[in-house]
C-alpha cells in the first residue's frame, strides 16, 4: 500500500477530509497528521500547516480509474442522494472515507490540543530544575491525566532532534505506535538504542489516585532514562495532589510538566507537589 505525503495548509478536519476524499478516494486513509509552524518571530506569528501521511490502496484490477471531473460528479450525486433520501441512479455509492472514523476524529481533536498551547510553550531552565535527558537511545516517560502527556510528548518532539514519539495507556487515537505491555515497551527501548533516537513515551493514567496506581506496574516495566508527571494546573489541586503522590510511590519522577497554566489564577498551586517544573505552556 503506497503512502504520500503532503502539507496542507488548513488545520480542520473538514478541510483535510475532502481534500483526502477528492485527491486520494474513498479508500484512502490518513495515517498521521501533525501540525507543524514555520518562521514568526519569538514564537510568534508562525505559519500553520499540517504534515499528513496518507496510505493509498491500489486500485482493483480491472478498474478504470476516474478523473476529477468524475469524481466531483459521483461526490455531488452521492450529496444529492443524501439531501433526498435515495442513492444516486447509475451510480455507485461513495463509502464513507477513513477520515470520518471515530479513531481519525480523536486524532484530530488531539491535534487542535497541540494548536491550542502557548505559542512560548517550553523547557524551564532555572536552579534545581533538571534538564531533559536527550541522549540518543535514550527513553523519556511523560505521565499524565487522558492524553495531557501526549500534548507534552508532542511538543518536545519539535525541539529534540532525531525523536521517536510512542502512546501508551489511556491515550486513544491510531496516529502513532502504541506500548502497552512489556514486550513493545523492550522493543521501543531496543529501537531507540539502534537507530540513536531520542525515545518520547506519553503514558495515559486513569482518573484519581486509584486509576494512577494501577498503571504502576506497567511503568515499571518500560525502562526509562527519566520520568515527568504532567498535570493540568486548572484542575483542582487536591485531586491532582492524590494521583501526583500515587504515580511517585511507585515510580521515581524526576520534574513537573505544566499545561494550562494561564487559564487559572492559582498556576502555583503546582509548587505543592514536591517536584520542579521543567516544563510549562507559559515560559514566556
Amino acid at each position: 500500500m503506497p503512502s504520500i505525503r503532503f502539507r496542507f495548509d488548513d488545520v480542520s478536519r473538514q478541510a483535510l477530509t475532502a481534500r483526502v476524499r477528492s485527491e486520494f478516494g474513498a479508500t484512502a486513509r490518513i495515517v498521521s497528521a501533525s501540525e507543524v509552524r514555520v518562521g514568526g518571530v519569538g514564537g510568534f506569528f508562525a505559519r500553520r500547516y499540517l504534515d499528513v501521511v496518507v496510505d493509498v490502496p491500489p486500485p482493483a484490477p480491472n478498474r478504470q480509474p476516474s478523473g476529477a471531473v468524475g469524481l466531483a460528479a459521483l461526490l455531488e450525486q452521492a450529496d444529492r442522494a443524501e439531501r433526498v433520501g435515495t442513492a444516486p441512479t447509475g451510480a455507485p455509492v461513495i463509502p464513507v472515507v477513513s477520515t470520518q472514523t471515530e479513531d481519525f476524529a480523536r486524532l484530530m481533536s488531539e491535534l487542535h490540543s497541540y494548536s491550542d498551547l502557548a505559542p512560548n510553550a517550553g523547557l524551564v531552565v532555572g536552579a534545581g530544575v533538571p534538564g531533559l535527558r536527550d541522549e540518543p537511545g535514550g527513553v523519556i516517560l511523560f505521565v499524565g491525566l487522558g492524553d495531557d502527556a501526549m500534548v507534552v510528548a508532542r511538543s518536545l518532539a519539535r525541539d529534540v532532534r532525531a525523536s521517536d514519539v510512542r502512546m501508551g495507556g489511556r491515550i486513544l487515537g491510531d496516529a502513532l505506535p502504541r506500548v502497552d505491555d512489556r514486550r513493545q515497551a523492550a522493543a521501543f527501548t531496543a529501537q531507540c538504542v539502534a537507530s540513536g533516537s531520542v525515545g518520547l513515551l506519553a503514558w495515559g493514567v486513569g482518573l484519581g489516585a486509584d486509576g494512577a496506581r494501577a498503571s504502576i506496574p506497567m511503568l515499571r516495566t518500560i525502562d526509562a532514562d527519566q520520568i515527568w508527571i504532567v498535570v493540568d494546573a486548572s484542575r483542582k489541586p487536591d485531586d491532582t495532589a492524590a494521583w501526583v503522590a500515587a504515580v511517585r510511590s511507585g515510580v521515581p519522577a524526576v520534574a513537573l510538566a505544566v499545561l494550562h497554566g494561564a487559564e487559572t489564577a492559582t498556576p502555583e498551586s503546582v509548587n505543592a507537589l514536591g517536584l520542579p517544573v521543567g516544563w510549562s505552556d507559559t515560559v514566556g
